[in-house]
């Protein structure tokens, strides 16, 4: 009975999944519910991502108060973020039609308009993101996505995949469509924005203020030093 309430425990590694997945399911429901008036979508993602990177580096969090804080702080930035990066994919999308449509040469200027969109593309994978960890004006909120999407490209490979491979299996089956949907609506969001968030925190750590630990730590090293120093 002992051995149970230990495995039952919130300090246990069975807790500590519990947790976890109740976080992870928690922000994800939050962020469903963003969804639906479509607007909103912009600030749920910033919401989402930036529940999702607290729980990479703090372990545990209220789902409810940092989804909140973040979907508040970035709510025009995000709206307005979302319009430009749809406004940018239609301009793209009409611009491959017209291409498809011309002939000789002119038609290989698909080429160029793709590239474009994988660029757009890639872009969107960061920007929400970088909007939830940095403050800052919207060209900053660019130019830091544009640094760590190129300045990581292993890393930016693996957030596509992440990103894209979900969504083939989705629609690959339809007889499935049911079942992905309620994976999709009960964690699936999250959890590949959880995913995410732990790639791209390897690089964000660098540029945001150190934890509590890692200042108590730093405090301790540079103390022993000084205590090194003056016992020479």
């Amino acid at each position: 009975m002992r051995g149970m309430l230990r495995f039952l425990d919130n300090d246990s590694p069975f807790g500590h999944v519990c947790t976890f997945l109740g976080t992870v399911i928690a922000v994800n429901l939050l962020f469903v519910v963003t969804l639906i008036p479509v607007v909103t979508a912009g600030a749920g993602l910033c919401g989402m991502y930036y529940a999702m990177l607290k729980l990479v580096r703090y372990k545990e969090i209220n789902p409810l108060a940092e989804f909140w804080r973040g979907f508040r702080d970035n709510f025009k930035k995000a709206t307005l973020t979302l319009l430009g990066v749809a406004a940018a994919a239609a301009f793209l999308a009409v611009d491959l039609r017209i291409c498809a449509l011309m002939t000789g040469p002119l038609r290989y200027c698909s080429t160029v308009v793709y590239g474009a969109i994988i660029a757009l593309a890639v872009l969107a994978m960061y920007l929400f993101p970088v909007m939830a960890a940095f403050e800052g004006k919207m060209k900053d909120t660019l130019k830091l996505s544009v640094y760590f999407a190129g300045g990581n490209l292993p890393g930016t490979a693996a957030i596509a995949v992440l990103n894209v491979v979900p969504l083939v299996l989705t629609y690959i089956n339809p007889a499935m469509l049911p079942l992905a949907a309620f994976l999709w609506c009960l964690g699936g969001f999250a959890m590949i924005a959880f995913c995410n968030s732990m790639i791209m925190m390897r690089r964000f750590a660098r540029h945001l203020e150190p934890l509590e630990a890692d200042r108590e730590e730093a405090d301790r090293k540079r103390i022993l030093e000084e205590m090194k120093m003056l016992e020479g």
